[in-house]
């Protein structure tokens, strides 16, 4: 009877690694891989630190997923690396390969007649507009034209037009970055990152720099050993600012500092984690309502949001429970459906991690779907969530669970 740890391989597969890649990671050999999985060695002392960082889990976290050994996957239960073409990890890849192919193709010259400036800002603002919406999908389909238009606009533009069409390819640089930082590919979301970063400096947009920071960041955080980097270009950031009252430069500083927090929390430094939320509170207060300039959606609601995000990442679900309870969507503006169904992702985050009953979390993940369905089909978080709550699946399902696996592509 062939055996596995099934929540230890499905945590990699969500992450988007091959057993090739993880073992690259962990600089040994994929036979090593290979036998973790299949419960024929266990991984020794040494090994367990760097494995943990690397599938972002806490140490306790991966001994459960290592005690955590059943029969190896019939039809109908999570799927096995037989059926890669069908897992998450696929599904994300073939969401990006437009993108990606765009990002390698450097002597490719534009097609068809040169577009106006009107032309390309509306196809930068249709982009995030989708994205915001949580129609991945489409934004991911029409991505790879409007990158093409403004790099060709910025090749042809010249005095004023010219720093407005760098702009242009900034935003839409940005907006790649999100699409890959939301479905967990790290590697690009931090090269579109950089090339935003480029062009917001060639245009002297320095609110559009800060947002590329930001986005940077967020990449960094998406790859096995570079949280230390992320932290540093999100402080930077923070701090090069300095005091600002423009708006635009505002909700870039706002959402910084944001990240800043997270990423306090994911140290479990909780007072550093306050600082950050308090000052970002600030900020929002000198905005003054839930705006959404440069697309960063950033104000108070905003910054609740992200205390519960942090709650969560700190792993104090009590209170990520206790925040979200208080918390109301309804003032953040309408664009934002992502941000909204995405509080409920970390609200399923965190009834999980807590004793109560795992229906709750699958409540929260079906309200998300409700909400924005794509943030539950292709966000990386929701998918490790869902792979969890499937492994945690003894004798009596989870009412909703399994239809809502099937929905997000991960049960054959």
């Amino acid at each position: 009877m062939a055996l596995k740890r099934h929540r230890l391989c499905q945590r990699r597969k969500a992450l988007g690694f091959s057993q090739e890649r993880l073992a690259e990671l962990l600089g040994v050999e994929r036979s090593t891989v290979v036998r973790w999985e299949n419960v024929e060695t266990d991984p020794q002392p040494w090994h367990r630190t760097r494995i943990a960082f690397a599938l972002g889990v806490t140490l306790e976290q991966l001994d459960d997923m290592l005690v955590d050994v059943s029969v190896a996957a019939h039809r109908g239960q999570a799927m096995g690396d037989d059926a890669r073409s069908a897992a998450p990890s696929a599904a994300r890849l073939e969401l990006l390969s437009g993108l990606r192919t765009f990002l390698t193709s450097y002597l490719t010259a534009s097609e068809g007649p040169m577009p106006s400036l009107v032309e390309v800002r509306r196809g930068v603002g249709r982009v995030h507009n989708l994205y915001q919406r949580a129609s991945y999908t489409s934004a991911a389909r029409l991505l790879p034209d409007v990158l093409s238009q403004a790099t060709a606009l910025t090749g042809h533009a010249s005095g004023l037009h010219r720093s407005s069409a760098f702009r242009l390819l900034a935003a839409a640089y940005i907006a790649a970055s999100k699409l890959a930082a939301k479905v967990g590919d790290g590697d690009t979301a931090l090269l579109t990152a950089d090339r935003a970063s480029t062009a917001a400096r060639l245009a002297d947009d320095q609110a559009l720099a800060a947002v590329a920071a930001y986005q940077a960041a967020c990449g960094l955080m998406l790859l096995p050993g570079r949280a230390g980097d992320a932290e540093q270009i999100a402080l930077t950031s923070v701090n090069r600012l300095g005091a600002v009252d423009n708006p635009d430069l505002l909700s870039a500083q706002g959402a910084l500092v944001l990240l800043a927090a997270v990423m306090a929390a994911g140290q479990r430094s909780s007072k550093e984690t306050g600082q950050f939320l308090a000052q970002a509170g600030d900020l929002a207060a000198v905005l003054g309502s839930d705006r959404n300039r440069l697309w960063t959606g950033f104000g108070p609601t905003n910054v609740v949001i992200h205390a519960v995000s942090a709650a969560v990442r700190a792993g104090n679900a009590d209170q990520a429970l206790e925040i979200g309870s208080r918390l109301d969507t309804s003032r953040l503006p309408a664009v934002l459906v992502g941000r909204r169904a995405q509080v409920h992702v970390d609200l399923a985050a965190a009834a999980f991690m807590s004793a109560g009953d795992r229906s709750v979390s699958v409540l929260h993940l079906l309200e998300a779907e409700r909400v924005g369905a794509e943030v539950v089909y292709a966000n990386v978080q929701a998918q490790a969530l869902l792979l969890d709550l499937l492994a945690k699946e003894r004798r009596a399902p989870t009412p909703g669970l399994r239809p809502l696996a099937e929905r997000a592509g991960l049960l054959a």
